[in-house]
C-alpha cells in the first residue's frame, strides 16, 4: 500500500486556479438580473441588485467557509464583500428616495 492521496490515484485534481465553468454561468444569470434591475430601475435598480448580489454571496461565504463563485478565499474578504453590498443598497435607497 503506497501513501499517495488517493485523488492523485484516481487522476482528480484540487487546482483550484484553473478556469470554472459554473462560475462564469452563475456570474453571467446574475450580470443579467443586475442589467434587468437597471433598466427597469435605472440606477438604484443598478446599485441595489449589485448590492443585494454582493451582500448575499458575502454572507454565504462568511456563514459557510466556501469559496463563491467570487472565489472569496477568506472570512475577512466575505465580510468586507458582504459590507460593499450593505452600501450599495443604501446607496440605491438614497438614490430612490431622492427621484433618480
Amino acid at each position: 500500500m503506497s501513501s499517495m492521496d488517493h485523488s492523485q490515484a484516481a487522476g482528480t485534481s484540487h487546482d483550484d486556479t484553473g478556469f470554472h465553468w459554473p462560475s462564469l454561468a452563475l456570474g453571467l444569470v446574475l450580470l443579467l438580473f443586475v442589467l434587468a434591475q437597471g433598466e427597469d430601475n435605472g440606477a438604484p435598480g443598478y446599485a441595489g441588485m449589485t448590492g443585494l448580489i454582493l451582500l448575499i454571496t458575502g454572507l454565504y461565504s462568511a456563514a459557510t467557509r466556501r469559496k463563491s463563485w467570487m472565489r472569496l478565499t477568506t472570512r475577512t474578504a466575505a465580510w468586507i464583500v458582504a459590507g460593499v453590498g450593505v452600501v450599495l443598497m443604501l446607496l440605491a435607497l438614497v438614490l430612490r428616495l431622492a427621484g433618480l
